[in-house]
């Protein structure tokens, strides 16, 4: 059940180094380190691992020049002098007698690795290579670059397969220009990038890097900048932006397949980029991107030069990629005013081409202003040596190592666990059938019945305590048969949480097969058994923080514990406030039914920013999977919204995560297609793909817009 991940190195790649400034921050040791960390967290050994070869001189010609190729082959038996000296004639770059042969090994590399994840010999996969690409221009070498490899592995999967559309994510601190200069006009390839520019003055200084180079010709519109003007920026402004750019674009897009320019130079500690990044905050955008191509997505190394949180962060990516439990992350807090005016900013100039962006609650209806500070001639010769001074590190290595050891990597060998109530039955099971058929194996839980004890030590905090109190007596158990029936239903839960807790398992689903509806009896309507759950996990694991999403149902019990929050969706018709309290949220719907587009904005720009301001430790999920039947909270959603909902909910919390059935009256084709989205989201297996083109309407926005209103006082990531 585990996802199969492709992985590239060689110690080749260990060849290419500075010969006359052993300060050079582009060395070996960027490439050992993650080697090492990688080797210390087991993550190779699981990996398949994809054999080197050197590019083809046709392969390279797809986006370089005969001359760019034929000079940089010219330099292997160059002497140091000669090397410098053809060095100094380009921005940043050292020239080595094995550049030559370690560009052609890194970029064919990068090649064979997007081949192995379309001819389906892996499903993702991480490329350890060195010089990185993102730099290297059709004719010029620059910023440590020599061949562009995600470009030339883009350009490949594009004229050699049936790949169609590519989406390329460049998060590395400094802006891959080159890579926007290849694509600039080619529609088949968004390409999205995230870089320092302080208004032209961090390098490479180009005025091409700002968010209104959209694009040209037939490629307009496929070029997305997200220049940061500020440095300190931390996870809350990195996840703001994939929240509110990159995964709406990303779903609208519906690319084919995904390849990341994958630096670590915005990571805590580096010197070039002085972001303060997490290394945890990597694998959450990754596993983000993963949900949009079916897992297709490949990362390739470009710079990052604190060793430290470069191996740290490139070992998290890494294991999000074999489909591991993403780490908890400090609870963000507001996006800062910077980040906030460049996301207006893309989001204005991008609204014309993109629906997602057309009616966006960030468009601003002024024209934002362009601001270039950087004026300077380009030098005849560059700089080669002495350029990067010893820096002291001390605080920052007493940081992440603090960071490292705090950070829980939560991986027990079974992704997800199924508890059903009256599984006696379960071989006759049609649901489990299904599952079983379609997506493998499943680890069943052991039945059993929570006790009277269990029930009544977690009902405090709810205004029924006293009544449930007094009802509950072995006489009174023993003679009421839907009061039997919730115990095994909630004991089912219990298993789930212990299991969990236990590291037995990473998420479960608890399926009723018994099709009595229990809102029907005057008794079990007061139960809540989401609360029963949470408050169990609370007592018994010394959980700090439960995050419940109630689909469909309003928030019936007058509730309050600052260790549980809930957030209920449902058609606004039956309900009276849209907020009870800090810790009770209702997110009112006033249409029938939830689109794919109204989904995914409600995720990004309401239910993610609280859970991760909230950061929670366990995740309960309660849901009717009826369509048509539930007339009181009605809100009709597809089966698929069901699996993106269960996926971006699964970065959080470690990964814990429990689903459960509030009734079942039917086993129809739409409850089975539920439970599959949901079931393919917990095994990180490929779910059916979002539809959004011409959905979110000006309506849309103001239901949105209003809900955001009615929390944005108690929220600090909706204060934008």
């Amino acid at each position: 059940m585990t996802i199969t991940t492709g992985i590239v190195y060689d110690e080749k790649f260990t060849e290419h180094s500075c010969l006359w400034d052993e300060n050079y921050s582009e060395n070996p040791q960027r490439y050992t380190s993650i080697i090492n960390r990688c080797n210390s967290l087991g993550l190779i050994d699981r990996c398949i691992k994809i054999k080197t070869r050197p590019a083809f001189r046709e392969e390279l010609l797809t986006q370089h020049t005969a001359e760019h190729i034929n000079l940089l082959e010219s330099t292997q038996n160059y002497d140091e002098n000669n090397l410098e000296l053809v060095s100094s004639k380009y921005d940043s770059i050292y020239v080595h007698p094995s550049t030559f042969k370690q560009s052609l090994l890194a970029a064919g590399s990068s090649i064979e690795l997007v081949k192995a994840v379309v001819d389906g010999r892996v499903q993702n996969g991480m490329a350890f290579v060195r010089p990185p690409g993102h730099h290297a221009m059709k004719s010029e070498y620059c910023g440590y670059c020599f061949f562009n490899n995600v470009a030339i592995a883009a350009q490949y999967l594009l004229d050699q397969t049936d790949i169609k559309k590519i989406l390329i994510v460049d998060w590395d601190i400094h802006h891959g220009q080159a890579t926007q200069q290849m694509f600039y006009d080619d529609p088949r390839v968004l390409y999205f990038s995230i870089h320092r520019y302080e208004h032209g003055q961090f390098w490479p200084n180009l005025r091409e890097s700002d968010f209104d180079h959209v694009g040209s010709g037939n490629g307009t519109g496929f070029n997305i900048n997200v220049p940061l003007n500020s440095t300190a920026m931390k996870n809350e402004d990195y996840l703001a932006i994939v929240h509110y750019l990159l995964i709406p674009l990303a779903i609208e897009f519906s690319p084919d397949f995904i390849i990341v320019s994958s630096g670590f130079d915005s990571a805590i500690g580096d010197p070039k980029g002085e972001m303060l990044v997490t290394p945890a905050c990597y694998a959450h955008i990754t596993q983000k991107l993963m949900s949009i191509t079916n897992n297709k997505v490949v990362a390739i190394l470009e710079g990052g030069y604190y060793l430290p949180s470069l191996a740290e962060s490139a070992a998290l990516t890494l294991r999000a990629l074999l489909g591991d439990a993403c780490p908890l992350i400090d609870a963000l807090q507001q996006p800062c005013n910077s980040v906030m005016e460049t996301i207006r900013n893309v989001i204005n100039v991008h609204k014309y081409y993109w629906d997602c962006f057309k009616y966006n609650i960030l468009a601003d209806a002024n024209s934002p202003s362009i601001q270039y500070n950087f004026f300077s001639e380009k030098p005849q010769v560059y700089l080669t040596r002495n350029m990067y001074s010893k820096i002291d590190t001390k605080h920052f290595d007493v940081l992440l190592n603090n960071m490292i050891i705090e950070t829980k990597l939560f991986n027990p060998k079974t992704r997800m666990g199924l508890a059903i109530n009256a599984n006696k039955c379960i071989k006759y099971s049609d649901i489990y059938q299904c599952l079983q058929s379609l997506i493998g194996p499943i680890h069943v839980l052991k039945e059993r019945q929570a006790t009277i004890k269990e029930i009544n030590n977690t009902l405090f905090k709810t205004k029924y305590r006293k009544q449930i109190c007094q009802q509950f007596n072995d006489d009174f158990v023993k003679e009421n048969p839907v009061f039997i029936m919730f115990g095994f239903f909630v004991g089912s839960l219990l298993q789930i949480i212990d299991s969990i807790f236990d590291n037995e398992i990473r998420s479960g689903i608890s399926l009723l097969l018994s099709t009595t509806n229990t809102n029907e009896n005057k008794d079990t309507c007061i139960l809540n058994a989401s609360l029963v759950s949470a408050n169990y996990a609370i007592k018994k694991y010394s959980v700090q923080r439960v995050l419940i999403i109630e689909m469909n149902s309003n928030v019936s019990q007058s509730y309050s514990d600052e260790k549980i929050m809930i957030i209920s969706i449902h058609n606004s018709k039956t309900d009276n406030s849209n907020k009870l309290d800090k810790n009770c949220m209702n997110i009112s719907w006033s249409k029938k039914k939830l689109n794919d587009a109204e989904f995914t904005a409600i995720m990004h720009y309401l239910i993610l920013p609280i859970a991760y301001e909230y950061n929670p430790e366990l995740i309960i999920v309660s849901t009717k999977f009826e369509l048509h039947t539930n007339e009181i909270y009605g809100v009709q959603i597809t089966p698929n919204i069901y699996g993106y909902l269960i996926k971006w909910l699964s970065t959080l919390a470690n990964g814990r995560l429990v689903i459960y059935e509030q009734n079942v009256n039917n086993d129809s084709n739409y409850r089975k297609e539920c439970l599959m989205e949901c079931s393919r989201a917990l095994f990180s297996k490929p779910i059916s793909k979002l539809c959004v083109k011409n959905l979110f309407t000006f309506e849309t926005k103001n239901i949105i817009q209003d809900n955001i209103k009615n929390q944005m006082n108690t929220w600090k990531s909706l204060q934008f």
